[in-house]
């Protein structure tokens, strides 16, 4: 379906929920690494995950002004969602992430490319 670059600071972070979907998913925990993956590779959609994500937006931005972007925030870092709506990323999700919404998240950001913010409740 989608060719996804993921970053987490965590290099334990797993994105198998994303490959599951259908996705191509190329994971990095170096922001660094990241950044040099996208400019030379085919990237869909980048789904980036906490304070080191959100300052990664404004490299991938100038890489592609229109560069499709997912943050993964942990609620309620408000301070964190403000920073990355400056960049209008396709949607901020709150931790801990449910399945389903990140997969509309995802076929939205793929379809349209409108900006949504979800919050996720674990029921």
């Amino acid at each position: 379906m989608a060719q996804i670059l993921a970053y987490d600071p965590d290099p334990e972070m797993q994105w198998e929920a994303v490959t599951s979907m259908g996705h191509d998913v190329a994971s990095f925990s170096d922001a660094g690494e990241t950044v040099d993956y996208a400019q030379s590779n085919k990237v869909d959609i980048a789904l980036l995950v906490g304070t080191e994500g959100v300052d990664m937006i404004k490299p991938l931005r100038e890489i592609s002004p229109n560069f499709k972007v997912v943050v993964f925030c942990d609620a309620p870092e408000i301070m964190e969602v403000r920073r990355a709506l400056r960049w209008a990323p396709c949607s901020v999700l709150f931790k801990p992430i449910v399945k389903e919404e990140l997969d509309a998240c995802l076929k939205r950001a793929l379809l349209k490319g409108k900006s949504t913010i979800k919050g996720s409740l674990n029921l």
